[in-house]
């Protein structure tokens, strides 16, 4: 594969635009709208609908093994999960009634999970969420063998926090570039017709600056919860006639770079210019949006990730209405999950976190009747080690993940292969780092396919797609998605 992941985006979204036809665009129209030679006669009615995909991220690697507890089945039951992790960080048999779940097909075997998560345990009973098992960042399918001798390529700087973020962001193991599935998506999508009449991004972050949402040709948009911050006027003696005042002055720089009299004006400054105005005419937009009355009163619990959850609701509650946006992409995050000390305690607090912002969301969802429209999914930088270190757990590699949605996920299963949690078993590379038997590039195609994205442009979104599966064929997918 090229190393320039950029411009393999560039060069083959350009060249293959005549893909969007199976979208019911012909070659050339596309090509036009590269070319921006016309927006109008680019309206695809495949995008009248309105999709909106959501990554919940979960910084410092989410400890996987008391996540998803194996209860029974074959040698994979509670007396292997508690040998394998120790008395230290097991969690208590009798605490887990509550979560306990029975995979539709999960050939009899049942698992339970964290105590903490007892709402996404209810939304899986109910069909509306689904487990993702072992899932991690890999260039290619790796066995134990090809892991030891060096013969399989594994990705870079495995249990590194930075770079794993990073290859499940991007989710090409082996690119250099730094252009995330979310962005790539999105630039798909965009080239075959979605939001021809947005100003705002389609891509949305509530959690700051990441590689998910950052395209070739779509740029993201940046927003706290509670949306748009606008221009600061702190300090200043009438907020009113200043906050105008500085907003003449950035109108008035951007229409100066624009001048090609200006002797000063040069791409650098052009360029700060462009970002600059369509910062403040998104914001413009976005402030105006949260100021319209909402549909939306479910109580917000009182924690980050819920506050970017209820700012994300509000944003798909008038997307298309006011933003003019039939396909969305959005990031939200929590930290804290690096666990090396005082397991038990500090992700129990996480995983509530996420438990009630997520039941939150799902109810959210329901008042504005977007639950069978709104597809949320977890990730995070790695899986933990299955072995203890004392009291904590280590940097790991593969981990299960939540799929949460309405009618387009089918729920109340378990997709993938659970691993086999032996300490020194056939997929432990060393103190219970489990080699991923999913890879994040077939996690997130199923993904990309619900929002639109042909399927002859997964090459162009997913490099390596065809090294995990066969497009054409559904028994190679992993099939969550209805």
């Amino acid at each position: 594969m090229d190393d320039n992941l950029e411009s393999i985006i560039s060069r083959r979204s350009f060249l293959r635009r005549g893909s969007c036809a199976a979208l019911g665009m012909g070659g050339l129209l596309a090509q036009l709208h590269t070319l921006r030679v016309t927006n109008a006669v680019l309206a695809n009615t495949a995008f009248n609908d309105y999709r909106a995909l959501v990554c919940l991220f979960m910084f410092g690697g989410n400890d996987s093994g008391n996540t998803l507890i194996p209860i029974s089945g074959g040698n994979q039951n509670y007396s292997d999960y508690t040998a394998s992790r120790g008395n230290a960080v097991s969690l208590p048999l009798n605490t887990l009634g509550p979560t306990t779940i029975n995979p539709g097909n999960g050939g009899g075997r049942s698992f339970a999970l964290h105590p903490a998560l007892s709402g996404v345990a209810n939304l899986f009973n109910q069909g509306h969420a689904a487990v993702l098992a072992n899932v991690g960042s890999l260039v290619e399918p790796l066995t134990l063998a090809s892991y030891q001798n060096r013969s399989g390529v594994r990705p870079a700087q495995l249990f590194s926090h930075n770079s794993q973020q990073e290859l499940w962001q991007v989710s090409t193991a082996d690119a250099t570039g730094r252009i995330g599935w979310g962005g790539r998506v999105a630039d798909v999508l965009q080239s075959c017709g979605a939001n021809p009449d947005a100003t705002v991004s389609m891509n949305i972050s509530l959690a700051g600056s990441n590689y998910f949402l950052r395209g070739n040709q779509v740029s993201p948009y940046a927003t706290a919860p509670g949306g748009a911050a606008g221009l600061s006027t702190s300090g200043l003696a009438s907020a009113t006639d200043e906050r105008e005042a500085i907003r003449a002055a950035h109108a008035d720089l951007i229409a100066l770079q624009h001048n090609p009299n200006y002797s000063a004006r040069n791409e650098i400054t052009k360029a700060y210019a462009d970002i600059v105005d369509r910062s403040l005419t998104s914001g413009a937009e976005v402030t105006t949006l949260f100021s319209k009355s909402t549909a939306l009163t479910t109580p917000v619990p009182g924690t980050g990730l819920a506050q970017q959850l209820a700012t994300v609701a509000r944003l798909i509650e008038r997307g298309q209405s006011d933003l003019s946006h039939n396909r969305q992409v959005f990031f939200v995050s929590i930290g804290g999950f690096d666990t090396h000390n005082g397991l038990i305690g500090p992700h129990a607090d996480r995983l509530t976190q996420v438990n009630d912002a997520l039941v939150y969301f799902w109810n959210a969802l329901g008042q504005i009747n977007m639950r069978n429209k709104v597809t949320t999914f977890t990730a995070s930088d790695f899986g933990r080690t299955q072995v203890s270190n004392g009291d904590g757990s280590d940097h790991g590699w593969g981990g299960h993940h939540f799929i949460m949605g309405g009618d387009q996920v089918d729920g109340g299963k378990l997709y993938g292969s659970f691993n086999d949690i032996t300490v020194g078993g056939p997929e432990d590379t060393g103190n219970g780092r489990f080699i991923p038997s999913t890879s994040v590039d077939a996690y997130s195609f199923e993904l990309a396919r619900w929002m639109g994205v042909p399927d002859s442009e997964m090459s162009t979104v997913f490099p390596n797609l065809a090294r995990f599966l066969d497009v054409a064929n559904p028994t190679t997918h992993l099939g969550f998605m209805a």
